[in-house]
């Protein structure tokens, strides 16, 4: 467009230079009639000089601007090239937005597939976690119940093994005579008889209860040839529970015998032993003896 409105200009130019030119030498012929008349050949020369002058200003001009039409013309259609380009790159652009829509699409159905399937697992799932809750608690109260039931058994095991506690003991394992202090002092029992569970020491001479229950206890002290007499005690914890006591022998009183017996309520560790202040004696008979058993636990 640019460059046929150029090329008009032109030639309306060239149209205007020869209408000029005609003119022009329609006045230079008057002008060299009329010179002729007035100032001669000479003022005619000089007109027909400049005219060529002008003349050839004109053709210049017209060089240039054929020149110019031409450069025009070259970055017009550089312009159209680049048009061109850009409509074939648009066109190639377009395609691809076309294409990544489609799978833009493809992968929007695609997850709500996706999405769909994952809703059905998230149910299922709940399903299951509810239906292991329910099992879980169903497993406490089969461990609980479970437990209670080892908890009885365990506490029937030992209610029968402690539930069978005695022992019984005599005061020497060998020869005769009698034992004694000036103050009380635990009796060692170390010739034992009985001695189920293990509960009684024969080197400490004290009980140790081994379940909360109650206990029945007995001892014996026989006094012989002393002077002294004999007190004995049996204590639980170190405290004075019951006595059992002589005087002691006299030409017609040669011996004599004192027992006692208690039963007892002991919580486990309880200990339980007999002691002397005086003199008691014991020979191969046994004379002097210490006994207790378990009447029952609770």
């Amino acid at each position: 467009m640019k460059t046929s409105s150029v090329f008009l200009l032109v030639l309306i130019f060239c149209h205007h230079c020869r209408a000029q030119t005609q003119s022009s030498d329609d006045d230079t012929a008057q002008t060299q009639r009329a010179g002729t008349e007035a100032n001669g050949g000479e003022q005619e020369l000089v007109h027909q000089t400049d005219v060529w002058v002008e003349l050839r200003n004109l053709r210049d001009m017209v060089v240039e601007q054929k020149v110019e039409l031409r450069y025009l013309t070259a970055r017009v259609t550089a312009a159209e090239s680049i048009v061109e380009a850009l409509e074939i790159k648009n066109t190639a652009m377009e395609a691809r937005m076309t294409a990544a829509e489609s799978l833009a699409e493809e992968l929007q159905m695609e997850n709500d597939v996706q999405a769909a399937e994952l809703a059905v697992v998230q149910q299922k799932l709940s399903t299951l976690q509810r239906r292991l809750t329910v099992v879980e608690h169903h497993v406490e109260e089969v461990e609980k119940q479970q437990e209670g039931q080892d908890a009885a058994l365990q506490e029937l095991q030992n209610s029968n093994k402690v539930g069978k506690v005695a022992f019984s003991a005599s005061l020497l394992t060998s020869g005769e005579g009698n034992t004694g202090s000036s103050e009380y002092v635990p009796l060692t029992f170390k010739n034992v008889f009985t001695n189920i569970g293990n509960h009684y020491d024969p080197n400490t001479g004290y009980f140790t209860a081994p379940v909360r229950g109650v206990y029945y206890f007995r001892f014996t002290g026989h006094v012989a040839h002393t002077d002294r007499s004999m007190i004995m005690r049996l204590v639980k914890n170190g405290r004075f529970m019951v006595t059992a006591a002589d005087r002691s022998t006299t030409s017609t009183d040669l011996e004599d015998n004192a027992s006692n017996g208690i039963a007892l309520q002991l919580e486990v560790g309880d200990a339980v032993s007999v002691q002397i202040n005086g003199s008691v004696w014991d020979d191969q008979y046994h004379r002097t003896t210490f006994s207790g058993f378990l009447l029952f636990p609770f």
